[in-house]
């Protein structure tokens, strides 16, 4: 599954790089905040979240001149936990240098997990973000997890929420 999901990755990025207009390659930093809620046999319990930080670089190919794709690798640490994140952003830009961006994130917990756990989380997030000419750049964005981190026997669903906050700078 991950050799699948790392081959549609590269993929992606490699027609996208062969169909862009503009490219650019930078470095990311923000705050993580992560949450998640769980249903057990039909009652829901949101569990409180945690901060931390992510850290990352990002790649920024604009197809047009309103619309662009944003790779990103991230690591992020909450809590002496830590995963790496790959989201895929679309950028459709409404105002000089302001945009809102959608797509999937992959998640990897790089903790040891019960065995019936799963270590990968698909996403959905959305966000809004602002490019400065100079190259910085800031973003705020809302991901949900789509698939259940449970694998095992009994009627259980647990699924993440993710905030970012994060700055970052375009070479």
């Amino acid at each position: 599954m991950k050799n699948l999901l790392f081959s549609l990755v590269a993929i992606l990025g490699i027609t996208i790089g062969a169909n862009a207009q503009d490219t650019s390659f930078g470095v990311t930093a923000g705050l993580f905040n992560a949450d998640a809620t769980v249903k057990f046999e039909g009652e829901k319990q949101d569990v409180d979240g945690s901060t931390g930080f992510y850290i990352g670089v990002v790649g920024d190919f604009s197809i047009t001149e309103k619309f662009g794709i944003r790779p990103e690798l991230l690591y992020a640490n909450i809590d002496e936990s830590s995963a790496i994140f790959i989201p895929v952003m679309a950028k459709i830009f409404v105002a000089d240098g302001l945009h809102f961006q959608a797509g999937p994130q992959f998640g990897f917990s790089l903790e040891d997990l019960p065995e019936d756990a799963s270590a990968f989380d698909l996403g959905l997030g959305a966000g809004l973000g602002y490019d400065f000419p100079f190259g910085l750049f800031l973003e705020g964005r809302y991901t949900f997890q789509v698939n259940n981190s449970y694998s095992g026997d009994l009627d259980i669903t647990a699924k993440g929420k993710y905030l970012t906050f994060g700055v970052g700078y375009k070479f």
